[in-house]
């Protein structure tokens, strides 16, 4: 296994179980070459998910720390997964990921596109329709939206409608409509240099038993020249490498040679998936 790193991880300071510094120790047992840190964003709304506002400089401050500690053993990097409708600043990270996770209500409510299925479902309900790809069209819409506005360095999770959808079969993932929303979607965030993130969340916590994004938006980055990253979301320290294996070998064949990860010496460094 060659990827030995993860810029998507998750703490107590967030949504996450386990604390920065015992995540930090697991990486470098493992062997991990570097760590990076992204807890969920400070936002106005659904708070038990991320930072609290008043923590987000303790989060920085103990990241840091953590930084120092392996100095010369294992690089660790600051980051944050910022949520579109998040209140916060990227400004004084190392490297920040894009997401959307959450659907607007016209009242300014909002609802969870990983959330509870019952929710999504009564979302689509009232707000498309009952239409799921008119759904999945205003997920789409809000992800590109925000990855172009923001630049970040790493897209994440680019169809987490995809965990819900297993459940609700909402729409067809196999329909040529669906294919032409995401890669729609998907093809102008090529030319912002973001990494497309290949996320085994999603397989460790039993939903999917592919990575996101599906194979064939990974196939069609490829062709456009796009780069990607391995990262497993993680919330809890058993899983940080879980699925690296299979991401590795999914990529591989695909056509992939190599992949993007944090690096020791460098932030960013190209190593083989063979």
């Amino acid at each position: 296994m060659n990827v030995l790193s993860c810029a998507h991880t998750h703490t107590t300071y967030c949504d996450g179980k386990t604390p920065a510094a015992d995540m930090a120790l697991h990486a470098f047992e493992l062997g991990f070459v570097s760590l990076g840190f992204s807890s969920h964003a400070p936002q106005i709304f659904d708070p038990c998910y991320c930072i609290p506002p008043e923590r987000e400089d303790d989060y920085k401050a103990e990241i840091r720390a953590i930084s120092r500690q392996y100095a010369g053993r294992m690089a660790v990097y600051l980051g944050m997964e910022r949520d579109a409708f998040s209140c916060a600043s990227p400004d004084g990270y190392d490297y920040f990921l894009s997401a959307v996770h959450y659907l607007p209500h016209p009242d300014g409510h909002h609802t969870a596109v990983d959330g509870r299925p019952e929710d999504l479902r009564r979302y689509t309900d009232l707000y498309c329709g009952g239409d799921g790809l008119m759904m999945a069209a205003q997920y789409f819409s809000l992800l590109r939206g925000d990855v172009l506005a923001m630049k970040p360095q790493i897209i994440a999770h680019f169809d987490l409608v995809r965990k819900n959808n297993a459940v609700l079969r909402l729409y067809d993932e196999d329909s040529p409509p669906y294919r032409r929303l995401a890669l729609d979607a998907l093809r102008p965030l090529r030319d912002t240099g973001a990494l497309l993130e290949v996320n085994t969340g999603a397989m460790a916590r039993g939903y999917l038993k592919t990575p996101y994004p599906a194979p064939f938006l990974l196939k069609e980055w490829l062709s456009w020249g796009g780069e990607v990253i391995i990262n497993s979301d993680c919330h809890d320290m058993r899983y940080l490498d879980y699925g690296f294996s299979d991401a590795q070998a999914l990529l591989l064949s695909l056509g992939y040679d190599h992949a993007v990860r944090l690096g020791k010496q460098e932030k960013w460094e190209r190593y083989s998936l063979a």
